[in-house]
């Protein structure tokens, strides 16, 4: 009897000499908690930042688009021709030279002789600059229509106040003359 067969202890397989291969070990990292919200509070500031930088260059390219269209009006309003440094100057001395005037005035004449004397200094020292800005501001005014509407009435106003105003003239000018000719008459009587 074969010890080995009976009790089984050896086995059709060879027995290896080598160790037997290591099963590979792969180690998984897992962020500790503290890491995690680093990671976390890291993205939420780099987006915050970004968000900042974004509206930074949204409101400094709006800031740069008023610039530029401001320098388009102005280039188209201010004529070349025209000196802006003492001419300026002298129409805001006119503004404040009405405004003197009408110092002791009643509150309407105190609100429009500046302004009146403004223009009419604008338009007596820069006439095209003082016509450009005019034309500039009748463009705005198309674009609203109610603003039509009350430059119209004012207008009429305006043309009917002139009308009555030169008809009351024409009157007093021939009562005037009618009164010096028979002055004259009564003098040339008296002289006889």
């Amino acid at each position: 009897m074969n010890f080995s067969h009976s009790f089984g202890l050896l086995s059709k397989k060879k027995l290896n000499i080598y160790d037997d291969p290591r099963p590979e070990i792969v180690v998984v990292e897992t962020p500790t908690k503290i890491e995690e919200t680093i990671r976390q509070t890291r993205f939420k500031a780099k987006k915050a930042l970004e968000d900042t930088e974004n509206q930074f260059r949204q409101v400094s390219d709006r800031w740069i688009s008023i610039e530029q269209k401001t320098e388009r009006a102005i280039n188209d309003v201010v004529s070349p021709k025209e000196r802006l440094i003492p001419e300026v100057l002298y129409v805001g001395v006119a503004g404040l030279a009405g405004s003197v005037l009408a110092k002791n005035r009643g509150a309407f004449l105190r609100l429009t002789t500046p302004i009146v004397f403004t223009i009419a200094a604008s338009y007596y020292f820069l006439p095209i600059t003082s016509r450009n800005i005019a034309r500039k501001l009748f463009e705005y005014e198309q674009q609203s229509p109610a603003l039509v509407n009350i430059h119209k009435s004012i207008s009429q106003t305006t043309e009917e106040s002139k009308n009555k105003i030169d008809e009351a003239m024409s009157d007093i000018r021939h009562t005037l003359n009618d009164q010096v000719k028979k002055v004259e008459a009564e003098v040339k009587k008296i002289w006889k």
